[in-house]
């Protein structure tokens, strides 16, 4: 006999007030074990507002936690590994310390972390006092030396698959060959002088190459069949690499001694914060996330740590995420997957079906709270309800007296109402993750 046929059962026949009692407890214990949403100790009803327009249906369950800082260990969770995560919503310095247990649970499993962030100094400095060695890439910091150990046709394919789509393959033929003269010319590559090379002087500068000795024969005719492959496309190089000089420089900074350098922090597992400043630079973003891709197909493990980045924009930092370790943090994850170049609603699915702990402080916008509570889905609720009709004497046939009656009400309610989001306050938090549901302060 299920849960709801008991109960109109006692309603039948007329039980006892104690039995009654009974009855209501097995609906509490019926809505508690479905709703799987609890509220830490020292959290008032009135702070959560979950509850709905009716006082009678109220919904908050407590539960003891003996450590100071339930909110953090829940998002720790049991396992030791780091797992994938979304904070969204609320101040920064809150989603900073919600994003705490993934740099440290990396970094005890001795697993490199890369975060790409829009110049959050708060995010920074949270890594520096988790991390067993760090290095912050910015303008004020670190110069990104991206062609460090980069081979001459890896670089010339890394610039020519951050070109526009429309450009036609002879512009990397026409890279190889800059990128050759400008090795032999300069002695490094950096996005400056790659800018600064006189590009329509390419041709005379290699044969002068050739004619001076600097370069062999057999090598000099093989950079000057890349240059004749690519001759067509000067203009469109041109035009590229001035723009890529100016973001890069916006971001990074001018080129100098103390740069960067990935792979030893890879080697030593430790975690590299880079700065890509503002999404409109996204030639400089999408040659970070080319170059951490080509890291990846190296064989090279890390964590990816995305901070205030519109994942809809790029899709190359949604192929950077997928199949790896990663945490995204934003104001609004819903907003910021809306509007780009694929279908919210799949990449919503496709994020968040990757993701073990989901850490959601206060929204302003009613359209994500109401996308949040319907992604922690419903429960069958069972409500009972009891009234009493009293009556005086009327006549000789009438007493004074009262009739008890209960009724149950059935339905599908939120686990989390969407007001529940868009009221929360403080620091305090509602995280799910495989357990169940928990609202804690961060």
């Amino acid at each position: 006999m299920g849960l709801t046929d008991t109960i109109f059962t006692y309603i039948n026949n007329r039980k006892t007030r104690k039995e009654i009692q009974g009855t209501y407890n097995q609906a509490a214990d019926s809505n508690y074990k479905a709703r799987s949403v609890f509220v830490a100790q020292n959290i008032s009803k009135q702070q959560l507002l979950l509850v709905s327009n009716d006082p009678n249906d109220d919904d908050v369950y407590t539960m003891s936690f003996e450590s100071k800082t339930p909110g953090v260990d829940y998002i720790w969770g049991d396992n030791k590994e780091p797992e994938c995560m979304i904070v969204s919503g609320g101040e920064n310095d809150a989603r900073v310390r919600a994003l705490m247990p993934f740099v440290r649970k990396s970094q005890q499993e001795n697993v490199s972390v890369i975060a790409l962030h829009n110049s959050d100094k708060d995010l920074e400095a949270m890594i520096q006092d988790n991390s067993i060695e760090s290095e912050f890439v910015s303008q004020s910091g670190l110069y990104y030396d991206v062609f460090r150990g980069m081979s001459v046709e890896d670089m010339a394919y890394y610039l020519y698959d951050a070109m526009p789509k429309d450009t036609k393959p002879a512009a990397e033929s026409l890279l190889h060959a800059l990128l050759e003269v400008v090795l032999r010319t300069d002695g490094t590559i950096t996005f400056s002088n790659l800018a600064a090379f006189p590009i329509h002087d390419l041709k005379d500068k290699l044969d002068s190459l050739q004619t001076t000795g600097v370069l062999p024969l057999a090598e000099y005719r093989e950079i000057d069949h890349y240059y004749m492959s690519g001759s067509s496309e000067l203009d469109s190089v041109r035009i590229f690499l001035n723009k890529l000089s100016r973001q890069a420089e916006s971001v990074f900074g001018k080129p100098r001694a103390t740069t960067c350098n990935i792979k030893k922090i890879l080697n030593h597992h430790g975690v590299i914060a880079i700065d890509v400043g503002n999404v409109n630079n996204d030639l400089v973003f999408d040659l970070v996330v080319s170059h951490l891709m080509l890291l990846q197909s190296q064989g090279r493990n890390f964590s990816i740590l995305l901070d205030e980045l519109p994942l809809s924009r790029f899709s190359k930092a949604r192929d950077l995420i997928r199949g790896r370790t990663y945490s995204i943090s934003s104001r609004d994850f819903i907003s910021d997957i809306s509007g780009g170049e694929k279908s919210s609603d799949e990449l919503f699915s496709e994020i968040t079906g990757n993701v073990n702990t989901i850490v959601l402080l206060k929204h302003t916008s009613g359209t994500s709270c109401h996308k949040w509570s319907n992604h922690f889905g419903q429960y069958h609720k069972i409500q009972v309800k009891q009234s009493i009709a009293q009556f005086n004497k009327y006549n000789d046939m009438m007493t004074d007296g009262d009739n008890r009656s209960i009724s149950v009400e059935e339905k599908d309610v939120p686990r989390v109402r969407a007001e529940s989001i868009g009221k929360l306050s403080g620091s305090l938090a509602c995280i799910q993750n495989s357990e169940g549901i928990l609202f804690a302060e961060i």
